[in-house]
């Protein structure tokens, strides 16, 4: 499911039509149909309409018109349906014109709607609001307010929501549900505009897919991922679903190595081996009992010993996470620099795919021209802290527009699969390929869970994924188990820990294989 700009969006509805007659009337009829079975299917789940009072806000445009349609097409059904056409002052409920007093009329129907559906401004309107149509959505915000029962749903976007980058109109309202057209819009994955889409349903308009592959941005979702996800054959071993090496942890952070192994371990990773000190042992050993070890020099030895014995194990491992919990002592970032010297002197069919995390990326970017230092297919997975740190000093936003291009464009000059953590976290590829995580969770906002996501990512990498798939599959994954966790727990969005994340990852793998989206 490709994520488009106003300019894409554009280009894909005039193909539509000069290459295969989809006029803009045929596609807004489609698209209004699709919006009321999304609305009846998802939001109702096909109980009866009958007596539900829905208020249509109208606009002008294009916008207005799937907003007509779909209106069309609920009434049939059953629904009670009224229709406020903002440009022409008119209103219509159940199809007689209201004559008299429309603006006290139309305040008695926002105060008994069930549903106000927004279709007033479309995908591409990027001027400002006028007056009256922000005091007509600052009276539905009232009322929204006032009123838990109230459900405010948004035909394609919010009014007001710019779907290139994410900005909104002071007039502009949070939407429960925004049922989007064709594709989801650029600017729903950014802030402050991915705070007022809500829920995210994707409506049919009847493009021809042929028409979105020379698109290079997706959306991630449950469908995707599950077809990226290995097959688990019936006569399958652990060495069908390959070995995974960590070289993580020490004494002040020893949970960073049991999260990443563990969550390897759970996206299905055959074999699990943590590179630890003796020291180190008795405390893995205790914790994760199915894990293997490889036995390092203490962490005072010198870095070629330390270094040695992990390259010297890396034959037959088809992943090896570096960083979580490491340190950043002289000694260590001496080891890393040898293990990825070893690591680029490896023919590629015997190289196993390395993911750098945490304290693997503050090392690195304590170097000059680091990324000159990594084997190809390298997959680096910073929050925005790191990533700041890597590109030597600059402050990179959570959740803004500019997250976008400063990905592409890094992921291009380090030659590196990145995987720019956030709000709606960011997969792109050295060639521009990207995908974004729409379902973002504040329950993840914890220490351990950037430990756990990259064990994820290794475990996939180990099962023979490329890098970009195994990124990807792992963001999605880790925001799913978050959401399992929190149902299962009964927690809000503070308490998760990291280790709540673990046994759910199973199921969020399971659940794929459902999912319409």
């Amino acid at each position: 499911m490709h994520i488009v700009t106003i300019e894409e969006m554009k280009a894909l509805e005039a193909q539509a039509d000069q290459r295969y007659g989809l006029t803009s009337h045929i596609l807004m009829q489609n698209a209004g149909k699709s919006a009321a079975d999304l609305f009846t299917n998802h939001l109702l789940h096909n109980q009866s309409m009958n007596g539900l009072k829905l208020l249509f806000l109208i606009g002008p445009g294009n916008n207005g018109g799937d907003g007509l349609v779909m209106a069309g097409h609920l009434a049939k059904l059953g629904a009670s349906i009224s229709l406020y056409h903002w440009k022409e002052h008119k209103l219509i409920v159940d199809d007689e014109q209201i004559s008299d007093d429309v603006p006290a009329a139309l305040e008695v129907l926002i105060k008994r709607a069930d549903y106000i559906i927004d279709a007033l401004l479309g995908t591409g309107r990027s001027r400002p609001m006028n007056d009256e149509m922000r005091k007509l959505l600052a009276r539905v915000k009232r009322e929204h307010e006032q009123r838990a029962e109230l459900r405010i749903v948004a035909v394609d976007l919010p009014s007001g929501l710019n779907a290139d980058t994410g900005e909104v109109d002071p007039g502009c309202i949070r939407a429960d549900t925004t049922i989007t057209l064709a594709c989801p819009k650029q600017g729903f994955f950014f802030f402050p505009g991915r705070d007022y889409t809500g829920e995210l349903l994707v409506g049919e308009i009847g493009l021809p897919p042929e028409l979105e592959q020379p698109l290079k941005t997706e959306m991630l979702t449950g469908k995707l991922v599950h077809e990226l996800l290995p097959e688990r054959p019936l006569n399958s071993n652990k060495g069908s679903f390959g070995k995974v090496m960590l070289f993580c942890g020490s004494l002040p952070y020893p949970g960073s190595a049991y999260l990443a192994g563990t969550a390897a371990a759970r996206v299905g990773g055959g074999l699990i081996t943590l590179a630890v000190t003796e020291k180190m042992l008795p405390i893995y050993a205790s914790s994760l009992h199915e894990a293997t070890f490889t036995i390092l020099p203490p962490e005072e030895a010198e870095s070629f010993e330390r270094s040695k014995a992990v390259i010297n194990k890396l034959e037959g491992y088809k992943a090896l996470l570096i960083g979580p919990g490491l340190g950043q002592s002289p000694n260590t970032r001496e080891v890393i620099l040898q293990i990825l010297e070893a690591l680029r002197s490896m023919p590629s069919e015997k190289r196993p795919r390395l993911i750098i995390d945490a304290d693997g990326l503050n090392n690195l970017s304590a170097m000059e021209r680091w990324w000159t230092l990594l084997p190809t297919e390298t997959v680096i997975t910073p929050h925005p802290g790191e990533m700041g740190r890597l590109c030597k000093g600059i402050e990179v936003s959570g959740g803004n527009i500019e997250r976008l291009e400063l990905a592409r464009s890094k992921a291009r000059e380090w030659q590196v699969h990145l995987v720019l953590k956030g709000s709606c976290t960011i997969v792109t590829s050295p060639d521009g390929e990207t995908r974004i995580n729409y379902w973002g969770t504040p329950a993840l906002a914890t220490a351990g869970t950037g430990d756990v996501l990259a064990g994820m990512v290794a475990g996939f990498l180990a099962q023979g994924l490329s890098s970009f798939d195994a990124a990807s599959a792992a963001v999605f994954l880790h925001t799913a188990a978050a959401d399992l966790a929190v149902e299962a727990q009964h927690l809000g969005r503070a308490g998760l820990l990291a280790s709540d994340l673990l046994p759910h990852i199973p199921h969020a793998i399971v659940l794929t294989a459902e999912a319409e989206l």
